[in-house]
């Protein structure tokens, strides 16, 4: 074919423009094809097309050496069995299983993704204020909204409960997987990166904690946020390692770990700490600029909800759960060491070993997991009183941390403790193929251990079975009758399989859901009575740990859920997100035979009617629920109480003169500001107006008009009890006023027409000028319109001065809220810059302490993801990658689709400049 009538082929991007040669074509020649016209680009779909398969189809189409199939065959077998593993104990036939899930925490935290999903969501907002609990709350200000916005988006796929399951087991599902790849991100030698997983796995089950976070056990009790938070943060962590030693990978950074952030507060201490240590380790000076850059736009994306949640902890209410050690027998000792000795003494060893080994080879990730031990046990003993202006951190909650740290770094000590005896033995340096037996012989031994000793404990072990042995039941393991492993019941304590079962069988699965249902259907019938003393409004039920037999003792929460918030309930799940629920703990514990009066340092009194009532009207509750004989008594000696419905074992009264407005016949008074914690000081302001009116002659504000009177207050101490914040027995001080409050008395007033929404409140007065007191708790959010204010007052309602006979109090975005979310559009529009604009960070060297020239392994990035086995290792003295070892990771972790499917990189001109540049 004459080179005139060669055609363009249909594997070309586009028909090449063929243009022929200066001169006369020969005769009865013409051009085959001649266009002058700009080739079309590709379509976005094209392209992304061609993306996905171009990937997987070179990474199968590289060589396939010996090395590589046992890499990724062991990867498959021991994360593939630590996340089968995992699946065993969470048991995906209930997770599928359409119902509502229970048990714990759990039970409650039903309410807010289905409230996110039908009340914020639809107003353009993820997070907003709700009337379902606690006389209102800001709902997603203080607790974390990813992954309840990833229940709703699953949501639209399956029901409800199936969404909230699936979401509620990804954590600890996922964590296996994130830790091997936090493995290969930090280039931990093969079989190390399989061996994490199995830590991982280890840590799930563990069972010496059920509240702190992280595991199986406290993921069940309610903990799931953390869960993900976790996994989401070993896997940013591992990109940040490897970001750190190549330059790239600053945005997928800065997204994951933005992501743990959002999914859980405590996590985020975790992800700030070692993301920090981390940056130090590998410190120099465009490791510096990476690790800046990188961190500020973590920060940003981040914005919309860690600066709110900064500057408005002041509304939040501390719980006081104190510290550990707490006297006893406890100590720090157990903290650190909580598993029995011999266990205690195998960890720790080998994590020790793994350690030195790591600080020797000058394996920065390696000696980072030290580092990070050692950081998490100062900072558990340094936040025994809490973090520094935030507070609100109960120390033992960082101890998941250290447990899973220390479970990764003794995996480093396993292997590297039988490569050195493997060449003691041998007396020579290792082969490769001696190393690849090696890593192959130590990831079998320890994953069948690990995963064994787990699925017995569990009794999910494949092949065993519950059989008798000499007139006892035991589980046991064998071949034909031969049983050469047997357990008792008694050494098969494990819980969190239970526990799993128990919580994802529903509501629906409980034995006593028909009273549940019957009673919810009760209050739901009296929410439609048109009957102006019923109708919609406030319940407090009785607190008492009988109502677990319901799924939960949390499963009276979900009134308002059930109702569509028409019936809400005074007590709610995220105790700390509202200001007043401390009054609702004290109203509850007197009209409750055995409450469990969960906020410590309060003055509580029990199971008194008289003491109640007035606490009840003060906070404007419609409905009381009580259920057992003690508190039924109480209840009938009131006259204010009005029996209107039972269910089962429960009386239903209202509550008379309870209004949720009202106006006031005395003009409240301003309480000049103390110094200190200031939720210290609003509760012992609230707490003793709340239980001590008579020495209150009118209600005490935090601000309000010119004309009212200020006055100062101090603390009674002849009532005092404790001098020090979190001392056994203290309790809140009672303030009281230091000078006379004069009385200014104000004309009476009517409220008529009001009105509660989602997000805003409304009603009309007969006369304005009069300070009216709305029961709702307060938020600077809140705006009004027709009046001045509100302002904040005791115990923690709102007051409004009408300046138009209609009054409408609407909670907006506030100028912190709308300044946060542009910070985070601002943290976008950076991942935008650096991606196609400033590009990567190029390192002078690949280790900032060793000199190894980054080109080096730039020109290395091939499909093969494996650890570099041969020494000397990947952080020795004078380590430079070989190009033709398949047993050096030599590759990047590309998290754009599949970290295992990489393509060859061909020659380029490099857009980020010469190496040091930023």
């Amino acid at each position: 074919m004459s080179e005139y009538t060669d055609a363009p082929t249909l594997d070309d991007d586009s028909f090449a423009d063929r243009t022929p040669p200066d001169g006369p074509l020969p005769d009865g020649l013409e051009p085959a094809f001649i266009d002058d016209t700009e080739p079309a680009p590709p379509s976005l779909l094209r392209r992304v097309w061609r993306r996905i398969i171009r990937r997987p189809a070179n990474w199968l189409n590289a060589p396939w050496p010996t090395e590589r199939i046992v890499q990724y065959l062991t990867a498959l077998v021991v994360v593939g069995g630590a996340t089968f593993a995992v699946l065993q104990v969470v048991h995906l036939d209930l997770v599928f299983q359409n119902n509502t899930p229970t048990g714990g925490d759990m039970g409650a935290h039903v309410m807010a993704p289905a409230y996110l999903r039908d009340h914020l969501l639809p107003n353009g907002q993820i997070t907003g204020w709700s009337n379902y609990w606690y006389n209102g709350f800001p709902l997603y200000r203080f607790y974390m909204v990813v992954p309840a916005l990833l229940i709703v988006g699953l949501n639209v796929v399956f029901p409800y409960g199936i969404a909230f399951k699936i979401v509620a087991c990804l954590g600890i599902v996922s964590l296996p997987f994130c830790c091997w790849a936090f493995g290969r991100l930090a280039r931990f030698r093969f079989p190390i990166p399989e061996l994490m997983s199995l830590a991982g796995l280890a840590f799930l089950f563990d069972e010496s904690f059920s509240i702190y976070g992280g595991n199986v056990k406290s993921t069940m009790a309610g903990e799931f946020s953390f869960s993900i938070a976790l996994s989401l943060a070993i896997l940013g962590l591992g990109l940040f390692a490897r970001g750190l030693e190549t330059g790239k990978y600053r945005n997928w950074s800065a997204i994951v770990l933005a992501l743990a952030i959002l999914s859980h507060g405590i996590v985020a201490i975790f992800v700030v700490l070692g993301a920090l240590l981390m940056w130090l380790v590998w410190m120099d000076k465009t490791r510096f600029i990476y690790g800046l850059t990188m961190g500020i736009t973590a920060v940003m994306l981040s914005a919309f909800w860690i600066f709110p949640f900064l500057a408005n902890h002041e509304y939040m209410t501390d719980m006081k759960y104190g510290y550990r050690p707490d006297g006893g027998g406890d100590s720090f000792w157990d903290m650190f060491f909580p598993w029995p000795a011999f266990i205690d003494i195998v960890v720790t060893g080998f994590a020790l070993i793994g350690f030195v080994s790591s600080v020797v080879r000058r394996h920065l990730n390696g000696a980072w997991l030290g580092i990070m031990c050692f950081a998490l046990m100062a900072a558990t003993f340094l936040a025994r009183d809490s973090l520094p202006v935030i507070g609100l951190l109960w120390n033992p909650r960082l101890l998941p941390f250290l447990y899973l740290v220390r479970l990764m770094l003794m995996m480093v000590g396993i292997v590297d403790t039988a490569y050195f005896l493997v060449r003691a033995v041998r007396g020579r340096e290792l082969s490769t193929r001696a190393i690849w037996v090696t890593g192959v012989s130590v990831a079998a031994v320890v994953g069948l251990v690990v995963m064994s000793m787990e699925l017995f404990l569990f009794r999910e072990m494949p092949g065993a079975r519950l059989t008798t042995k000499n007139e006892k039941e035991v589980y046991a393991w064998g071949i034909n009758g031969w049983d050469p492993i047997t357990l008792t019941p008694s050494s098969t304590d494990a819980l969190a399989d239970g526990w799993t079962r128990y919580n994802f069988a529903g509501y629906e699965g409980r034995p006593a859901y028909g009273e549940y249902k019957a009673l919810v259907d009760t209050m739901a019938g009296l929410g439609d009575d048109t009957d102006p003393s019923l109708g919609c409004g406030r319940a407090l039920w009785e607190n008492n740990g009988d109502t677990g037999a319901y799924g939960t003792t949390m499963a009276l929460m979900l009134l308002p859920h059930w109702t569509d918030g028409c019936i809400q309930s005074q007590e709610g799940l995220f105790f700390e997100a509202s200001g007043t629920t401390p009054y609702h703990f004290l109203s509850a514990a007197a009209m409750s035979a055995n409450s469990s009066n969960p906020v410590r340092e309060l003055r509580y009194t029990d199971n008194d009617a008289s003491v109640g009532v007035p606490m009840m009207q003060k906070m404007g509750i419609k409905y009381l629920m009580v259920f057992t004989a003690d508190a039924k008594a109480q209840a009938h000696t009131r006259s204010d109480l009005v029996q209107v419905a039972t269910s089962g074992p429960w009386e239903i009264f209202t509550v008379s003169d309870s209004p949720v407005v009202e106006a006031l016949r005395v003009q409240p008074v301003v309480v000049n500001p103390r110094s200190g914690d200031q939720r210290e000081r609003h509760l012992e302001l609230g707490t003793s107006w709340f239980q001590n009116p008579q020495e209150w002659a009118a209600m005490p504000a935090d601000d309000g008009p010119a004309d009212w009177q200020r006055i100062d207050v101090q603390v009674d101490m002849t009532r005092r009890v404790g001098s020090e914040p979190l001392e056994p027995g203290r309790k809140v001080d009672i303030v009281v006023p230091s000078e006379t409050i004069e009385v200014h008395e104000l004309p009476e007033v009517t409220v008529s027409n009001a009105k509660m929404g989602d997000q805003d409140f409304s009603f009309d007065v007969s006369e304005v000028g009069v300070p009216v007191l709305v029961k709702i708790s307060y938020f600077p959010n809140w705006k009004a319109t027709g009046a001045d204010g509100p302002y904040r007052v005791s115990p923690n309602f709102m007051v409004v001065v009408p300046t138009d006979t209609h009054v409408t109090l609407i909670y907006e975005s506030s100028g912190l809220d709308k300044a946060s979310y542009v910070i985070t559009f601002l943290g976008i529009g950076l991942l935008f810059f650096w991606r196609f604009k400033r590009g990567d960070v190029r390192h002078r060297t690949t280790h900032p302490f060793l000199g190894t020239p980054v080109d080096d392994l730039d020109d290395l990035d091939g499909g093969d993801l494996s650890d570099g086995l041969d020494e000397p290792g990947y952080g020795d003295p004078g380590f430079v990658p070989p190009p033709d070892d398949p047993a050096y990771d030599d590759t990047r972790f590309d998290m754009s689709l599949d970290p295992l499917l990489l393509p060859p990189p061909g020659p380029r001109d490099d857009p980020a400049g010469p190496a040091g540049s930023v």
